[in-house]
């Protein structure tokens, strides 16, 4: 099994094999193609803020802000994307345990089916099986309560009458062809959404996972399910998921169906389990994570990705005025209906080191004027503006202000993902 470790940022190329590092290594050119014939469709696309793969030329790519596993159909290629900003001190363990900690965050999940021993005990787990093995000791434990079942309408045909005769059905069917009738009745089965879309999930990981504890541990429960029916377009599904008390029970397994369902690329309904990738957007893993650990004292209220305010109104010709370029923070703070604080994150890594006109600390200028536009779009009179980084070990305090005009400043602050927390001063309460 040749497995290929990389971080996020990395080139993968087909035409040296001599070329192998963290940021740089060789694939096939099978797998290459495949690669691009899967992601190349968003890699130019100006709707895409962080595609999968970046700067592709004929024999190479870059991969995006992705974390995760990539499974080729060729060769028996496994690709292992890893975080390229050290969150854990130089130690791959506690980075992985880190990087646990955040989906646990994200994704909500109950402390007391995850503990802080159980993220130890399969460290040694690359992130994709660990989430595979969270999601079948779930279902192990959904099973030794029971699982729910419920009434089910069926539509059937059958020599005898059971429910209702579907007599628009009936009347159509061909002499000699109206001998059995045409039914619809409810079936009490075990074919709620909710068991099927467990059934799919345990599907895709049987065939996606390497591991042979969690190959034979979802061998016998694919037993146990046997007579429940997969789903052919599961992510659509997830909205039928019934949140009442009689499932109540299903609670944790739905958030390692979520993790698994929605982070496949390409999407699962799409294609093969032979070829495909389990990733995860850095960018976006790093906002949620923020927004979930942020605490607001009352009467201050978080919202999440606002959209109040455009940056233009224009009036096309024949037409009427429209609000075109929509400007949405990250997270806005607002204190008795009044916008106090807009926060925007950004998974990169800059370097307090770089104190100068030239060098700027490595902030893109572009996020500046990004929070430039915010500033003076969402605040009437003055307001508070951060741009939160990553603390690393060259960006350990905040930075000195920056200063848009005397009622509007920037603040750009890092933030602790070990302990879940902005470093420095509190100017949130």
């Amino acid at each position: 099994m040749n497995m290929i470790t990389v971080f996020e940022y990395a080139e993968l190329q087909s035409y040296n094999k001599s070329l192998q590092s963290s940021k740089r290594a060789y694939v096939t050119k099978e797998t290459l193609e495949w690669l691009v014939s899967q992601y190349q469709s968003n890699a130019f696309s100006e709707d895409v803020e962080n595609p999968v793969i970046t700067d592709l030329k004929r024999n190479s790519f870059k991969l995006g802000s992705y974390i995760g596993y990539i499974q080729s159909p060729f060769n028996n290629e496994r690709i292992h994307v890893l975080p390229k900003i050290d969150i854990g001190n130089n130690s791959s363990e506690k980075s992985y345990a880190i990087l646990k900690k955040m989906l646990s965050v994200v994704y909500e999940l109950n402390p007391k089916s995850i503990s802080i021993a159980d993220l130890d005990h399969h460290h040694d787990l690359p992130l994709h099986e660990w989430i595979i093995k969270q999601f079948l000791l779930s279902l192990q434990k959904l099973l030794h309560g029971g699982l729910r079942s419920d009434y089910q309408l069926v539509e059937d045909n059958q020599s005898y009458l059971r429910g209702r005769l579907l007599v628009s059905k009936q009347i159509r069917k061909a002499p000699g062809q109206d001998i059995n009738f045409e039914l619809e009745y409810d079936d009490f089965n075990f074919n709620g959404v909710e068991n099927r879309l467990i059934k799919t999930t345990l599907n895709f990981v049987s065939e996606f996972t390497c591991n042979s504890d969690s190959i034979l541990m979802a061998y016998d429960l694919s037993l146990l399910l046997e007579e429940i029916q997969p789903i052919l377009n599961p992510v659509e599904m997830l909205g039928f998921w019934r949140e009442n008390r009689l499932y109540e029970s299903y609670g944790d397994i739905k958030k390692w169906i979520e993790i698994i369902l929605l982070n496949i690329r390409p999407s699962f309904q799409h294609g093969s389990h032979k070829g495909i990738s389990l990733l995860f957007s850095m960018p976006q893993l790093f906002e949620k994570y923020v927004a979930k650990c942020l605490h607001i004292d009352s009467p201050k209220k978080l919202h999440i990705q606002p959209s109040r305010t455009s940056l233009a109104e224009h009036t096309p010709l024949g037409k009427k005025t429209e609000k075109w370029f929509r400007l949405k923070p990250d997270l806005l703070i607002t204190e008795n209906r009044k916008n106090v604080c807009i926060l925007d994150t950004k998974w990169k890594l800059i370097d307090e080191r770089k104190n100068n006109s030239l060098k700027k600390y490595d902030i893109n200028q572009s996020d500046l004027y990004q929070m430039f536009a915010y500033g003076h779009k969402y605040f009437d009179a003055e307001g508070q503006l951060i741009l939160i980084y990553p603390k690393h070990s060259n960006f350990k305090a905040p930075l000195p202000c920056f200063y848009f005009s005397d009622r509007i400043n920037l603040k750009v602050i890092p933030f602790d993902i070990e302990k879940g927390c902005l470093v420095g001063e509190n100017c949130l309460t």
